[in-house]
């Protein structure tokens, strides 16, 4: 399951503010606290009391937390690849390293005596992949995205998808960051004009950059900026709820089938659909209550999910008029009574098809969600939101 943290900068924020906003985070579900080493000024006794209360309040709160650090702040704590027991101190239980120093002491970093877990820039992947091949424990990385205040600054979602399926491969928990909208929201540095990983999360609901970071294969996801409101902690604890959900096995299932179909407490991508006004009860049930749509082989012409044609093998669908000689890419369909076997199965257009008279069209993909379908690639589980 994908984890939730948000971020804390105590240089700006009162002990008080940070207490009430950890009690918040965690009532809705919030595990990990990131936090910037080196963007506080002062003395190395000054940081570790700093930062040792920021620790001391998450550990409270049952959260880790995850120092950003750089060179320079390395080397003014007096701390050496061998030896990073000042962090110990501090109460981290990550290290990220803003940098690598590209050379051995990279491996001696991740391979600790103080079993901290360390974070390296996962768009930095061919120094990752070195540091691996020189001995690194794999066990011990976490793969972090940057996040970028400067507008048009930020990822783009392809070169995440990218590196993510890098990480996927050798095993690894990636760490990307989402923005709050709150107006005001700050991150270590003097702007506010969110603080997000991908460029075109920036302005979008928190809901939705959940979901767009989530299709392309993060593990955590933590708000980059401070303070989130409790209405987008709200929206995140929702979407949780529509992204992990129950799908229930059939007594009609068999064996062959179950290793493909998804059964138990899966992972989906919600998506949002414009409903059409003369849709059924029955379409209805199957766009939301049935929660089993898996992505097909190809994506190229259409988003196919085949499965509600076996649950809904017994139930009538009888076919809608529908005036759309061509289906446009978004538009979705339920294949009716007309399409005998195929009957149940659920359609998601990609491009402009011809709608070939057993589609009952069930409306489309709200445009601001478009996005998402190219995200679905075959075995991925999806569902629908109203």
């Amino acid at each position: 399951m994908i984890e939730l943290g948000v971020s804390l900068y105590p240089e700006q924020e009162t002990k008080q503010e940070i207490e009430d906003y950890l009690s918040l985070a965690e009532k809705y579900g919030f595990t990990k606290v990131f936090t910037s080493l080196f963007s506080v000024e002062g003395t190395r006794e000054d940081i570790i009391k700093y930062f040792g209360d920021l620790c001391e309040a998450a550990h409270r709160h049952g959260m880790k937390v995850y120092g950003d650090c750089n060179a320079r702040f390395f080397m003014q704590m007096g701390c050496t690849p061998e030896d990073l027991s000042v962090f110990k101190e501090i109460g981290l239980d990550v290290l990220r390293l803003d940098l690598m120093f590209n050379d051995e002491r990279d491996v001696k970093i991740v391979n600790n005596d103080q079993g901290l877990g360390i974070q390296l820039n996962a768009s930095l992947v061919d120094s990752v992949k070195r540091i691996i091949e020189q001995g690194g424990d794999k066990k011990r990385i976490i793969g972090s995205y940057n996040f970028y205040p400067l507008r048009y600054s930020g990822a783009g979602s392809e070169a995440v998808y990218e590196a993510n399926q890098f990480f996927r491969k050798e095993g690894i928990r990636t760490q990307i960051f989402i923005s709050s909208n709150v107006k005001g929201a700050h991150g270590p540095w003097p702007v506010s004009d969110g603080l997000p990983t991908i460029e075109e999360d920036r302005d979008l609901p928190v809901g939705l950059q959940l979901r767009h970071v989530l299709a392309l294969g993060c593990d955590e996801v933590i708000f980059g900026n401070a303070f989130v409101s409790e209405d987008e902690f709200r929206e995140i604890a929702e979407t949780m709820k529509e992204i992990y959900v129950f799908a229930e096995d059939r007594p009609f299932y068999f064996p062959g089938l179950r290793t493909q179909i998804p059964i138990g407490d899966i992972e989906r991508i919600p998506i949002r659909i414009e409903l059409a006004d003369d849709v059924s009860d029955v379409e209805k049930e199957l766009l939301f209550v049935f929660n089993k749509h898996n992505v097909s082989e190809y994506t190229h012409v259409i988003i196919r999910s085949r499965w509600g044609r076996m649950d809904f093998r017994p139930i009538s669908i009888p076919p809608r008029e529908c005036d759309k000689e061509y289906l446009e890419p978004g538009d979705v369909v339920i294949i009716n009574d007309k399409g005998t076997r195929y009957k149940g199965e659920v359609h998601i257009a990609m491009k402009r098809i011809r709608n070939l008279g057993h589609y009952n069209y069930a409306g489309r993909i709200a445009d601001k969600e478009m996005f998402l379908l190219d995200l679905l690639k075959y075995g991925m589980n999806f569902g629908f939101l109203r």
